[in-house]
C-alpha cells in the first residue's frame, strides 16, 4: 500500500528515467553504493518500510535530485511526514520549516522536454564506468562507438582513432565484458547504446570518477573551443542551487541534435556546464 514517502520516491524514480525499481537499484551501483539490500529498497517503494534517515542522501544522489531544490525538499518532507505522522508533521513541525522553494523546472515547455528526455536515458553502472575509464583506449573506443550505430573492426576503428589495432582490440574486449559493446559474428563490434542519452553514476560515489574526469579533460583540452560564455555573479546559495536542475536540463537538450551516422560535416563535440564557487562573500 502506498505511503506519502513511497509515492514520491517512485514518482521521482520514474521521472529520472528508471523504468523499474530493479534498474534504479542496480544501475546506481546496488548494495556497494546504497549500503542496503534490493529487498529493502522494494519495501520502500511498496510502502512497507521507511528508510533510515541516513539513507536519504544516497537516495537523492540516485534520483539525480539536487539538495536545496523543491524536489529534494519534497522527498525529505515526505519522509518526515511518514515518520512523525501527518497530524504531528502538519501542526508541530511544518510551521517551523521555511517555505519550500519553487520548482526549478516550472514552465510547461521545460517540463515536457524533461519528460521526453527522461525516456531516452541509459544509465551506466559503476562497473561499466570502471571499464570506460580503464585506459585512454577504452575511453576513446567508448566515445566513438557510443555515438555511432555502425559496426567496426579493431583495424578500422584504430585507423580512425589513431590507435594500434591490438590496443583497440584489448579495449573493445574490455568494453564487451562490461556489456557496453557487442562483438558480432563477423568479428566487428557495435554499441547497443548508440544514440541513447548516456547518464553516468554520480561521480562522488564511484571510485573511478577521477580517472574518467582526467581522460575527459585530456580529450577536451586537445580540441578547438568554438563557443564559450562565462559570467561571475553574487547569489544566495540556497536560491542558486534551484538553478542547477535547469542547467542540467539545458545541457541534456543538446542530445536532440545528436546523430549516429557519418555525414559530410559531423564531428564529436564536448558540451560542458560548470558552476564554480570562488569564495564566500
Amino acid at each position: 500500500m502506498d505511503t506519502v514517502f513511497s509515492a514520491i520516491l517512485r514518482k521521482y524514480r520514474e521521472e529520472a528515467g528508471f523504468k523499474t525499481a530493479y534498474a534504479f537499484y542496480n544501475n546506481n551501483g546496488g548494495k556497494d553504493i546504497f549500503r542496503f539490500s534490493y529487498r529493502l529498497y522494494l519495501a520502500m517503494e511498496d510502502g512497507r518500510r521507511l528508510p533510515a534517515f541516513k539513507y536519504l542522501p544516497v537516495l537523492l544522489h540516485g534520483l539525480r535530485l539536487v539538495p536545496l531544490t523543491a524536489e529534494a525538499s519534497q522527498l525529505i518532507s515526505a519522509w518526515l511526514e511518514q515518520k512523525l505522522g501527518k497530524d504531528s508533521f502538519t501542526y508541530l513541525l511544518k510551521p517551523l520549516l521555511k517555505d519550500p522553494p519553487q520548482p526549478s523546472i516550472a514552465s510547461p515547455l521545460h517540463r515536457a522536454l524533461e519528460r521526453s528526455l527522461a525516456g531516452k536515458k541509459a544509465y551506466l553502472t559503476p562497473e561499466q564506468m570502471d571499464a570506460i575509464s580503464g585506459s585512454k583506449a577504452n575511453f576513446l573506443c567508448w566515445t566513438a562507438l557510443s555515438n555511432d550505430t555502425g559496426q567496426w573492426t579493431p583495424e578500422k576503428l584504430g585507423n580512425n582513432l589513431k590507435l594500434a589495432a591490438s590496443e583497440v582490440k584489448t579495449a573493445l574486449n574490455r568494453l564487451a565484458a562490461a556489456k557496453l559493446v557487442k562483438k558480432t559474428s563477423s568479428g566487428s563490434y557495435k554499441c547497443p547504446l548508440a544514440g541513447e542519452m548516456i547518464e553516468f553514476p554520480r561521480q562522488n560515489v564511484v571510485r573511478s570518477a577521477k580517472k574518467l574526469r582526467d581522460l575527459r579533460n585530456e580529450l577536451i583540452s586537445g580540441g578547438e573551443e568554438i563557443y564559450s560564455r562565462r559570467g561571475i555573479l553574487r547569489a544566495e546559495t540556497a536560491d542558486f542551487f534551484r538553478y542547477f536542475p535547469l542547467l542540467s536540463l539545458n545541457l541534456s537538450t543538446a542530445q536532440t541534435y545528436a546523430v549516429t551516422e557519418k555525414k559530410q560535416k559531423t564531428a564529436i563535440f564536448a558540451v560542458e556546464c560548470k558552476v564554480v564557487k570562488i569564495r564566500d562573500f
